[in-house]
């Protein structure tokens, strides 16, 4: 049988942002970031940082996108940034995977971050901590009954070696996919 090898998103979405109108990438993404920050700590957490705008430049594409940070989340924003975030795709990329932290890519002069130094790290902070919540965004998101359903089939996915956990609605933290690990 054939087998068919699943290609990197980050290289089929590559092309497809040069294409884009910037209104419809800034429009995109804002939907996706609200969306994954939804029943995560990190929603409230960015109260603190409420009213401040950003704007994340990926240099390789060319793509500027500007935000404001409101309650719970983000959206569009033309004005004037109190931050700006440049760097390549690929490494905008493994920030998100989590494959590397903002330090490390600051210090190797691969992402620069300009503006307000206070917000700029507090932000940095704020997304370095971040640890994703699976199960708390399922339970966001989906209705009670439909989001026990999928994370018990989550639950079930974990190695055979592996059936104790003290919360029986999610997979032990070392199995979890989208758990950063330390």
């Amino acid at each position: 049988m054939p087998q068919f090898a699943v290609p990197d998103p980050a290289t089929v979405i590559r092309p497809l942002l040069r294409l884009a109108p910037a209104a419809l990438q800034t429009r995109l993404l804002t939907l996706a970031v609200n969306q994954l920050l939804r029943g995560q700590p990190l929603a409230a957490e960015l109260a603190q940082l409420e009213g401040k705008h950003l704007r994340l430049s990926v240099e390789d594409i060319p793509l500027e996108i500007g935000f404001e940070i409101v309650a719970g989340g983000l959206r569009p924003s033309t004005r004037a940034p109190h931050v700006t975030i440049r760097g390549r795709f690929a490494d905008f990329v493994a920030l998100a995977r989590r494959e590397q932290d903002p330090d490390t890519l600051f210090f190797q002069r691969r992402l620069a971050v300009e503006g307000e130094t206070e917000t700029g790290l507090h932000l940095k902070n704020l997304l370095d901590g971040w640890e994703y919540d699976l199960p708390a965004h399922l339970r966001a998101v989906l209705p009670g009954p439909v989001a026990s359903l999928t994370l018990h089939g989550l639950s079930r996915l974990r190695p055979a070696d592996n059936h104790h956990s003290s919360h029986p609605e999610a997979p032990p933290a070392d199995t979890r996919p989208w758990r950063r690990s330390r």
